[in-house]
Formats: structure tokens, C-alpha cells, sequence
């Protein structure tokens, strides 16, 4: 897992206002005091945004950090509100914000987007050279691999695999496990510990054996549209199965150009093409069901994209909490490239509620359709 290298405090606020501005933001800081800035930013089609930014990599942000600057922002309505450190979040703080659909950017996340979106460059202005934090401990095979066991590993959909884990533990008990899955086969022959390693091929022939990552969880299910007919393919990934999920989702989709949400209109960017997943979210216990529109990922050829906000129009307008008992339908829009046929709707690790999805072709993913 890619963790991005620690900068100057200074320099890491700057860092993530030129993200931003990469993104077509156009971004303002500002010092709050006590060590910490206030990055404020705001798109052309009026879309607002607001990160709170405590760079110190030895803090650890608590609720009391971060609970007046949500309240502030969501009294000013602002579409995207986020928050940043090089240090750690509290659980409280993770189950917070989780709640008032706010994102938590640390040297974790942002690493994973560096490498994601190939922004090693954009760090580097900040650095020595350096981007990532080199590991203390790799992850190889002491043996040569038997050709027909190396084909199999080689077919296993390994990152699937790796979500899974972290999917089904909340990223403790087993998250050790899963940062030391291999990546690729390459991953898995370079150095390290013999136990560590006999012990990962142990459990992905498991894996292989019982029916790849079926043996961990709840399969890939559906597909928005079916085969033949225009638009996007997708599929959604449960995160626990039937039986054990804190949330049921039924859930369809539908490629677009361009969405109407009441008096407003939305048209995709140049290049890209609108997703819009309409869910039926449903509590499985006498406790609200927690599944925020920051909590949901749509994930193709490897690049994952979170949810496009829509200026004045939002589908999640509970925040994410869903009262037991009881189903609600809910939609988001994920802007993704015009040439992308397949696709997969997953749920973040960090979310509160595990969710089990289940494909409902008689569902609306039209915005504006009767409920």
C-alpha cells in the first residue's frame, strides 16, 4: 500500500490545494491558528468546497477538532467538505464524519491517489525526490513456484482479494493481512520473512481452491445493463454476505449524457458520461443503517472514482443515515470516461455498516422518477 511521504507541514497544505486546483478547483488558504489552515475552494459550475487541514504528522484529530468546522460548513451548504492530516484520525473522528458524509484524507489515502492518478510529479515539487515511504518490510516467496501453481495464483483477481479483506474486517483484525497481500505475482517473489509468506500462499490457494474470492464473501452481483444494450456494464460488490450484512441495498443504473433533478439540469463534462445508481437502502437490525454518498465507489479498469456533486441537488439528503425498519431510495452520479463500458459500485472499507447488494432491475435510476 502506497503511503504518501511526510512534508513539511507548510508545504503538504500546499500540496493538497494543488490537487484541487488540478481538479478544476479554484482554491484559497487561509491559517486558522493552532496549526491549522483553512483551504477553501469552488469549481465553475458553483460547486463549493472547504478542507480542514491539521498538518502536523504527530497529531491525532479528535471530534473536538473537526466538529465546528462540519457544522460551519454545512450550515454554509458547502457540496464537498473534507478533512486532512499527515498525523492520525480517532475512531470517534472516522465515525463522525462518516456520518455528515466527509471525507478523511491521510498519508494512506493520498498515497493511494498519487499512485492512482500518477501524480508522483506533483509531489515531487515539494520533496527531495521522494514520494512514498519506503516499506520496513516486503513480501516475497523463499521457493521457486511450481508453473501450474503459479499460473493459478496468477488468475487470481488479487485485488478483489485485497479489498475483500479489508472489506470484511473494517481494516483491524485482518487489515496486517491484507497490506501484506501481493499486488502481482512480482510482488509475491520479492524478499521477505518465510512465515509470512508460506502463510499469504497458503491462504490464497485456499482462496483458489474454494472458488477465488467467493471463499471470502459474497460474489460481484448483477449487471445494471445487460449485454447488448448501450451504456456502462456494472456490477456492484457486496461488502459482508446476505446473512451478516448490517444493510441491504437493491440497486440499478443507467448511463447518461445529462441528468434533470427537479428545475435543474446537469450535463456530463467533456469527454466523460454520467452513471447514476439508484439504491433501496434497508436497515437488517432495530439500529439506523449507516451507508453515507462519500462511502460509495465506482471502480473501473483499476481507477476508482467517487461521487460527482451536483450543485443545489444531492440524492443522499439524510446524510446516510437510514432509519430501521424502514427502506429509503436514494440515488448518486459518478462522472467516469465517455470509452468506459464496465464498471463495479463498491463500498469503502472505512464505512460504519458492512452492505450486501442486490440488483433490481424494476428500481429507477432516474432522479426524478416516483418512489
Amino acid at each position: 500500500m502506497a503511503r504518501l511521504v511526510e512534508l513539511d507541514p507548510t508545504k503538504f497544505v500546499r500540496f493538497l490545494s494543488d490537487l484541487w486546483t488540478q481538479r478544476n478547483w479554484q482554491t484559497k488558504v487561509q491559517p486558522r491558528g493552532e496549526g491549522r489552515y483553512l483551504v477553501q475552494g469552488q469549481r465553475g459550475d458553483g460547486t463549493k468546497g472547504m478542507m480542514l487541514v491539521l498538518p502536523a504528522p504527530d497529531v491525532t484529530v479528535e471530534k473536538d477538532h473537526v466538529r465546528g468546522f462540519v457544522a460551519h460548513a454545512k450550515k454554509r451548504q458547502i457540496d464537498v467538505v473534507a478533512v486532512a492530516t499527515q498525523g492520525e484520525f480517532s475512531d470517534e473522528v472516522r465515525g463522525f464524519t462518516t456520518k455528515h458524509d466527509v471525507t478523511l484524507l491521510d498519508p494512506d489515502s493520498l498515497g493511494e491517489t498519487v499512485e492512482r492518478e500518477e501524480l508522483e510529479e506533483t509531489v515531487k515539487q515539494y520533496t527531495d525526490g521522494d514520494v512514498y515511504e519506503t516499506a520496513d518490510v516486503e513480501f516475497g516467496l523463499p521457493f521457486d513456484v511450481p508453473k501450474p501453481v503459479e499460473d493459478a495464483i496468477s488468475s487470481l483477481p488479487l485485488d478483489s482479494v485485497r479489498e475483500r479483506f479489508d472489506s470484511l474486517t473494517g481494516g483491524d483484525d485482518g487489515g496486517s493481512l491484507r497490506d501484506r497481500l501481493p499486488s502481482s505475482l512480482d510482488d509475491l517473489k520479492s524478499g521477505s520473512p518465510p512465515s509470512v509468506r508460506v502463510v499469504v500462499v497458503a491462504v490464497l490457494l485456499l482462496v483458489l481452491a474454494l472458488g477465488s474470492v467467493a471463499a471470502l464473501g459474497p460474489m460481484v452481483d448483477g449487471l445494471g445493463t445487460p449485454t447488448g444494450q448501450d451504456g456502462v456494464a456494472v456490477s456492484a460488490l457486496s461488502s459482508a454476505p446476505n446473512e451478516s450484512a448490517d444493510v441491504v441495498a437493491r440497486w440499478n443504473s443507467r448511463t447518461t449524457d445529462s441528468i434533470a433533478v427537479g428545475n435543474e439540469s446537469y450535463t456530463a463534462p467533456d469527454g466523460q458520461q454520467f452513471v447514476v445508481v439508484a439504491l433501496d437502502v434497508s436497515p437488517t437490525s432495530s439500529s439506523p443503517g449507516s451507508l453515507p454518498q462519500s462511502a460509495l465507489v465506482f471502480e473501473s479498469d483499476g481507477v476508482r472514482y467517487g461521487y460527482q456533486p451536483l450543485a443545489n441537488s444531492t440524492g443522499f439528503e439524510t446524510g446516510g443515515l437510514f432509519a430501521p425498519n424502514e427502506s429509503q431510495t436514494v440515488w448518486t452520479v459518478f462522472s467516469v470516461p465517455s470509452n468506459t463500458t464496465t464498471g463495479t459500485v463498491l463500498v469503502r472499507a472505512t464505512n460504519e455498516d458492512t452492505v450486501t447488494f442486490v440488483h433490481d432491475e424494476s428500481l429507477s435510476a432516474d432522479p426524478d422518477a416516483e418512489t
